[in-house]
């Protein structure tokens, strides 16, 4: 009986000693996982800034837009003003 004992007794050492490399393995893990966590949250954070930068530049190139609108109507009206000064009905082709 007292050799079952010691085999018994290596037996549950040796299954300690397993368990402590699972719990330093997963203690390992972790880690690894919490750093993975902050990566993507900054990741998330990056990306929320740069849809906001886009949203800006999509509201920056309307403005540009909506101004050279005006300016083509001012082109528009010139031309139609200079060919009322001249006193005739010109086509002026855009571009030139």
């Amino acid at each position: 009986m007292r050799i079952d004992k010691k085999v018994l007794e290596k037996s549950a050492e040796s299954l300690l000693e397993r368990a402590e490399d699972c719990f330093d393995l997963a203690k390992t893990q972790h880690s690894l996982a919490e750093q993975q966590h902050e990566a993507a949250a900054q990741q998330h954070d990056n990306a929320e800034k740069q849809k906001a930068i886009a949203v800006q530049q999509h509201r920056d190139a309307n403005k540009v837009q909506a101004k050279a609108d005006k300016l083509d109507s001012l082109g528009e009206t010139l031309v139609a003003d200079a060919a009322e000064l001249k006193g005739e009905t010109l086509v002026v082709q855009r571009g030139r």
